[in-house]
C-alpha cells in the first residue's frame, strides 16, 4: 500500500464512534482461513486465505493500547503526591504512572515488543492535529522490538479444546500484555513504610513479623497492623493487574471501529507462554527458582526486567536502583529533571521542594522489608510470579460468510462486510 493510503486510512480511523464501537463490540472469533469441522455446530470452511493485518492496523492497534498521548494530570498534593514516577502518559492507565505492563505481539513475522520511547520534543498533548495522527505510523517500527523470529508456539494440549481451530493461526494477531510486578510493589512499599501510613506489616502466612519489629518496637512504623496477604491481594487485584485488561479492552474497541473481528481469551496458561516450563519456550523470559522450587518469570535480558536478582546483585541494589529512578536528580523530582511536564512554565520548580523525599531510615525500613519478602519466598511479591501474562486478546480479519450463514442481522457490521474492500484493494 502507499504512503498516501495507509495515512487515509488512518485518517478515516480518526473518524469512528468510541460509543458505536461499544454497543457494537462482540467477540467474533471466526478468521478467515479457518475452519469449523461438520461436528460442530455451526460447520464452515472459509473460502478465503489467512489475510494478515497490515503495519497501518497493527499501528493503530498497537498504540491504542500503549502510545505516548502527552503529559498526566495527578492533580496531587503535596504530601501525598510523590506516588507518581513519570509525567509522560500513554494510552492505557498504570497505577501511580508506573509502566508496569509491556505489550508484545506475535504473527506471520515473528513476535514483537511494542515500547515507545520517550522523545525530547513529545508535547502535553502528544496527537492535536491531523498531522500529529501520522505519528502513530511513523513512530510504529522504532517502537518495536523483534525478540523471535517466529509466532509463539501456542501448544494444543495447553489450550482449550473449544479455541485450538482458530487461535493464533496464520494471518492471526495475537497481543500478549506481560505484567512486571516489581517496580509497582516497590513503589507502593515505599508509600506505606513512611511516617504519614507506617503501616506494620506482618506475615499472616508464615506467622511472623516481615523483618520490620525493630521499626515497629521503636516507633518508626506507627500504622495500623496490616497482613502481608492482604497487602499483596490488594496491590495485584485492585491496581497491578488493570493495566493488563485495560490495554486488552482497547484494543478490543478499535480493532471493532476499524471491522475488524477479535476475540479476548485466557485459556492458556501464563508461565507456559512466557517459556519457564519444560513445555515451551514461549517468550523466551529469564526465570529462578522460588524458595517453593517453583519456576518465576523475572524478565527478557536486556529488553523487560524486573527490579531483582539476576538483573541486580541483591535486593539492596534493586531497591536503591528504584529509588534513584524515582527521585534522583534526574527525577521528576529532581533539580535536573528537563523532560514533560502538564504545567505552565515555571510552576513545577517552585513545587518541588514541598514534596517529601524519602529519608534514609525509611530507605532503611523498605529494604528491611524487601529483603524479608525476596529472602523467605525467593521473589517479589511473596504470593505472585514477578511477571505473569492474565490475559490476551487475539485480532483479525472476519470471516464474514460464516456470520451471514448463521447468525442474526446486525451481528456482522458494515464496517466488517467493507474492511477487507477499503482496507487492503
Amino acid at each position: 500500500m502507499s504512503e498516501d493510503f495507509n495515512k487515509k486510512q488512518l485518517q478515516d480511523a480518526f473518524s469512528c464512534s468510541l460509543l458505536d464501537a461499544i454497543i457494537r463490540r462482540r467477540s467474533r472469533r471466526f478468521p478467515v482461513g479457518c475452519a469449523l469441522p461438520k461436528e460442530a455446530v455451526c460447520p464452515h470452511v472459509s473460502r478465503n486465505p489467512p489475510i494478515p493485518l497490515s503495519e497501518t492496523e497493527l499501528a493503530i492497534l498497537c498504540y491504542s493500547a500503549a502510545g505516548i498521548t502527552g503529559a498526566i494530570t495527578t492533580e496531587p498534593l503535596a504530601e501525598e503526591g510523590n506516588s507518581i514516577l513519570s509525567w509522560v502518559g500513554h494510552a492505557t492507565p498504570n497505577p501511580c504512572n508506573v509502566p508496569t505492563t509491556r505489550l508484545f505481539f506475535t504473527n506471520d513475522n515473528g513476535t514483537f515488543l511494542y515500547d515507545p520511547k520517550v522523545k525530547t520534543d513529545i508535547k502535553p498533548v502528544e496527537i492535536e492535529t491531523e498531522s500529529d495522527r501520522e505519528k502513530i505510523l511513523t513512530s510504529f517500527g522504532e517502537s518495536c522490538t523483534k525478540i523471535l523470529d517466529h509466532r509463539v508456539q501456542m501448544h494444543a494440549e495447553h489450550l482449550h479444546k473449544m479455541i485450538t481451530w482458530n487461535t493464533n493461526q496464520p494471518g492471526t494477531t495475537v497481543f500478549i500484555p506481560v505484567v512486571d510486578h516489581s517496580e509497582e510493589y516497590l513503589n507502593w512499599v515505599s508509600m506505606v513504610l513512611n511516617e504519614e501510613y507506617g503501616y506494620q506489616l506482618f506475615d499472616d502466612i508464615k506467622g511472623r513479623d516481615c523483618g520490620l519489629k525493630k521499626y515497629i518496637d521503636n516507633g518508626d512504623l506507627k500504622g495500623p497492623p496490616v497482613p502481608l496477604s492482604s497487602f499483596e491481594s490488594f496491590v495485584w487485584s485492585g491496581i497491578i493487574l488493570a493495566p493488563a485488561y485495560l490495554m486488552m479492552e482497547h484494543i478490543h474497541l478499535v480493532a471493532e471501529a476499524l471491522g475488524l473481528g477479535s476475540v479476548m481469551f485466557g485459556g492458556y496458561t501464563g508461565e507456559v507462554m512466557l517459556g519457564v516450563t519444560p513445555q515451551s519456550k514461549g517468550l523466551g523470559f529469564r526465570w529462578v527458582k522460588d524458595k517453593a522450587s517453583r519456576a518465576n518469570a523475572v524478565g527478557l535480558d536486556g529488553v523487560f526486567e524486573a527490579y531483582c536478582p539476576p538483573f541486580y546483585s541483591n535486593m539492596d541494589d534493586a531497591v536503591d536502583a528504584f529509588f534513584e529512578k524515582k527521585f534522583g536528580s534526574c527525577s521528576l523530582f529532581g533539580v535536573d529533571y528537563t523532560g514533560l511536564l502538564p504545567f505552565q512554565p515555571g510552576q513545577w520548580k517552585t513545587k518541588i521542594p514541598n514534596y517529601r523525599i524519602p529519608s534514609k531510615k525509611q530507605v532503611e525500613i523498605v529494604k528491611a522489608f524487601i529483603n524479608y519478602v525476596y529472602d523467605t519466598y525467593g521473589k517479589i511479591p511473596a504470593g505472585m510470579n514477578t511477571m505473569t501474562i492474565p490475559v490476551w486478546l487475539q485480532v483479525h480479519h472476519v470471516e464474514v460468510e460464516f456470520y451471514e450463514k448463521y447468525y442474526a442481522k446486525g451481528i456482522v457490521t458494515e464496517a466488517q462486510r467493507q474492511h477487507l474492500r477499503l482496507w487492503h484493494t
